[in-house]
């Protein structure tokens, strides 16, 4: 009887042994395969992360990359825009004259007139100081750095003729107006004068 007990038990024990052992290895087995591939999972994330990563950067390097080739395109062609229209002839057949310019970018500089406009020698008059404006535009000199020696009317009240110069400076110009009804006055053409002609 008592040999039938043992029996019993020590198959109990024995099955519990084994179903603890199997525990074990489900345990073991899930720990270091699945947490491996979860481990392969993660430096698969972390690699297409970098990638991506990798890419935007790229990315942004090239747009950086083609928008200043793009600006230094832009100046080129404005450099290139400038010389082409801008044509000047040395020593023209013209007296006291050593060099003629003309742009073809000129534009009229605007003017508060309507109904076209009334041609005034009077140097406070409005016309007075749109011419002044044009010759300023033309030349680069500065209104009130500048020394007006003729301010005149040209062929016809269209027209105008001024000769001036930087104040403390040689270099005079003389440069010819054209009016352009409702938008002012606009410089045709200049003629930088040999120093000391006025005229």
């Amino acid at each position: 009887m008592q040999k039938t007990k043992r029996r019993k038990t020590n198959l109990i024990l024995n099955t519990l042994i084994v179903i603890v052992i199997v525990l074990i290895c489900i345990v073991a087995y899930s720990i270091f395969f699945a947490g491996g591939n979860h481990a392969d999972k993660d430096t698969s994330s972390h690699k297409h992360a970098t990638k991506t990563a990798a890419a935007i950067t790229d990315k942004k390097d090239s747009s950086k990359a083609k928008s200043s080739e793009k600006k230094d395109t832009d100046k080129k062609k404005k450099k290139e825009d400038s010389k082409q229209s801008t044509v000047k002839t040395t020593n023209p057949n013209e007296p006291n004259v050593k060099e003629q310019i003309v742009d073809s970018s000129w534009k009229p500089v605007g003017t508060q007139q309507t109904n076209g406009h009334v041609y005034s020698t009077d140097s406070s008059s409005l016309d007075w100081q749109e011419k002044l404006k044009a010759l300023s535009y033309a030349t680069g000199i500065d209104v009130n750095n500048m020394t007006v020696w003729f301010l005149e009317k040209g062929e016809t009240t269209d027209q105008a003729i001024g000769t001036v110069s930087e104040k403390g400076q040689d270099q005079t110009y003389r440069v010819y107006l054209t009016w352009v009804d409702g938008k002012g006055w606009k410089p045709t053409k200049i003629y930088k004068l040999i120093q000391n002609d006025k005229k």
